[in-house]
């Protein structure tokens, strides 16, 4: 398969980013929840739970990575992108459906989802129409 380079590139957005939320996560829950007004209880079994959450948004963001490095995993390293972007920004607009509106951080963090989310499931039709 020949991956395009909108869809190089979406592997690279997606995958630096959730590398980059999900590391800091992991370093340091409680700067990384400050950032958007929240302010961590000290309480180790939340914090181990934040970095456990981290960890997994890192490995995502390295599967999708893997999609630049091996062609073969392309596809399902933008299908990983696409869910877990799309399942994130979801999530948040339920949220605010159900909770109300919360800091303006987390509402900035809703739409960069949405947009790396569809921008992969759009890369992941243009897969489809070549094929």
């Amino acid at each position: 398969m020949n991956t395009s380079f909108y869809h190089k590139a979406v592997l690279l957005i997606a995958g630096v980013t959730a590398i980059g939320i999900g590391g800091t996560i992991l370093a340091s829950p409680e700067v990384f929840y400050a950032s958007y007004g929240i302010a961590l209880p000290a309480d180790v079994t939340l914090t181990n739970e934040l970095r456990a959450s981290g960890a997994s948004v890192v490995m995502l963001g390295i599967l999708t990575l893997a999609g630049l490095v091996f062609v073969r995993f392309a596809t399902a390293s933008t299908l990983l992108a696409a869910a877990m972007f799309l399942a994130y920004g979801a999530a948040r607009a339920l949220s605010i459906g159900i909770d109300g509106q919360p800091d303006g951080g987390m509402v900035t963090a809703m739409i960069a989802e949405l947009v790396i989310g569809a921008a992969s499931l759009a890369a992941l039709v243009s897969v489809r129409k070549t094929v």
